[in-house]
Formats: structure tokens, sequence, C-alpha cells
């Protein structure tokens, strides 16, 4: 594949000054250097074009054997048997930059790889630096068990941008106990012209009297009376919006669990676990004494 001619790469006349390269050789130097296309092959190959002809028209031997020979003029020894990619006679990268590259210590062949490219744009841009995402601020919210479960919506006030202000926050139904709430652009300020960070809501659920949550799967702790437990009966149960008769079979022993298959927590993923009803047996206190004859007598039979 030939190779194009110099002048046109750097987009000057065959009459241009060397103040003219060096210019049109900064803008198109900034534009396709790798620290600015990173992983950008087209532009890595661009910016080694730019820069081989710039080594060639900024020093005047080299110069007056491409305008008499054009690329011929190198063939052979190639352009780096004159000298490698930085002339005697031509100022090099290092030379219109070189102020930025000798306070950074770096520059190119001193170690940094590309080093202080990035210095160079920020004097080219007036001083200005990159621009910087805000950081993301994180704050605690306190919901009831209940809430959690079936999902809600709460007006929560909170200090957003220096200022204290009140934010609707809809709590997702299934929502677990340290997920968090993404509120995007409501954290801390951006820098240099960059976006505000995120408020993150991580939920804290409140213990319920007689529900647990295990994954997906909801756990209502029911209460019988040792009689039941022993002879078989049946006990109402209440959980969330629901009320019903579950049978207990007799000789129930405390910890054991009823399972009504998805009738669990709905995550919010859509998955639905099931309802498991663990029996609590209650052992009896403050007994009458009546109470107390009757168990001594059933004692007495076991």
């Amino acid at each position: 594949m030939s190779k194009r001619d110099y002048y046109s790469v750097l987009g000057v006349s065959k009459g241009a000054s060397e103040k003219d390269i060096k210019k049109a050789y900064k803008k198109l130097a900034m534009k396709y250097h790798p620290d600015k296309n990173p992983g950008d092959a087209k532009a890595e190959a661009s910016f080694k074009e730019i820069k081989e002809a710039y080594e060639v028209l900024t020093d005047k031997d080299k110069r007056n054997q491409y305008d008499r020979f054009g690329h011929a003029a190198f063939e052979g020894g190639g352009f780096g048997g004159h000298g490698g990619h930085r002339s005697q006679g031509g100022a090099g990268f290092e030379d219109i930059f070189g102020d930025v590259f000798r306070q950074r210590g770096g520059g190119f062949g001193g170690g940094g790889g590309f080093g202080g490219f990035d210095d160079m744009f920020s004097q080219s841009r007036g001083g200005r630096a990159r621009p910087q995402k805000g950081q993301d601020r994180e704050y605690t919210l306190t919901v009831d068990f209940v809430d959690a479960v079936q999902g809600t919506e709460k007006v929560v006030e909170l200090p957003i941008n220096g200022e204290q202000k009140k934010i609707n926050v809809k709590v997702p139904a299934g929502i677990k106990d340290g997920e968090k709430i993404r509120f995007s652009g409501k954290g801390g300020p951006g820098s240099h012209g960059g976006p505000a960070g995120d408020l993150l809501l991580s939920v804290a659920i409140r213990s319920h009297a007689f529900l647990e949550r295990d994954e997906n799967d909801l756990i209502c702790n029911t209460k019988v009376d040792i009689a039941t437990a022993a002879l078989g009966g049946e006990v109402e149960v209440n959980v969330l919006d629901s009320r019903f008769k579950l049978k207990i079979p007799a000789g129930t022993q405390s910890g054991r669990k009823f399972k009504m298959a998805g009738k669990g927590v709905t995550s919010r993923k859509g998955q639905t676990g099931d309802l498991l009803v663990k029996i609590q047996v209650e052992t009896p206190t403050n007994l009458t004494d009546k109470q107390r004859d009757l168990l001594e007598q059933l004692r007495a039979t076991l």
C-alpha cells in the first residue's frame, strides 16, 4: 500500500513554513494521540503517520530529499535510518510540547509511556481538567417488615446538594434487608463539568412480632396451646392481609412447619417463595389448683 503525501497528511501546502507545519502537527497530534483514543487502532495508525510526516518536513535535509524524490528518498535505509523518529535538524514531539513533558520528567522514551499528554491537553484547553463524576452518597432508610414485603411509598428528607430536600421514595415489594434504592444524579456535585453522583438508600427492615423471612420464604410463628398440640385441633393464622384456619394434627411438636406453596414473598426479580407456618407450643403458666391437679394426674399416666 502506497504512502500518502506527507504534506497531505498534515493538511499543509508544499510551501508551508516550519511554523505552519508545527501548528498543523500539534492539532492533529492532540486529535489522534493514543492517550486520547485508547484501543483505537485506526487513531494509533494515523498518529504514527502524522508523526512520520512531521519528522521529515521539519528536518531541512530530509525535506529537500523528499521534495526531490518523494518517499523513494528514504527507501533502503528506511525512515529510521536517518536518526529514528527524532532527527537532528527537526524538532520532535518533545520540542513542541517540551515544557509540559520536562515538568513531568517524562515524554517519549522517559519511562512514562505517553505520560504528560494529559497535562498538554489540560493546558491546550486553558487549564481545565477532565470532567469528574461526583461522589455517591449513601443513607439508611428504615422500613417496617410488612412494608418491605408488600411495597410502599415514603416521603423522606435528605441533604441533597447542600440543602435539605423532601423526596418521594418508592419502596419496591419484596426488597431485602441491605438492598439499595438508587437515585441517579442526586449525590455529590461533579467537578469540571462532570455529572453529579448518585444517592443510595440502603434499606434496613424492622423485625416483626411473629413474621420472619428466609430468602423468599415467609415464616409465620404461630402459638398453639399444649392441649391442642397433644390432642389435635385448629388454630387461626394471620399473615399480612390473610386469615385462615390451620388443622393441627394430634401430637404436633414445637418447631414443626406446615408449608403453603407459592404463598411467600415475591422478590424484586419476580420469584415467589412459600409460606411456612411454624408451630410454637406454649407451656402454660400461672396454673389454677384444678389445672395443676389435672396435669399431675396426666403426668402419672405417662
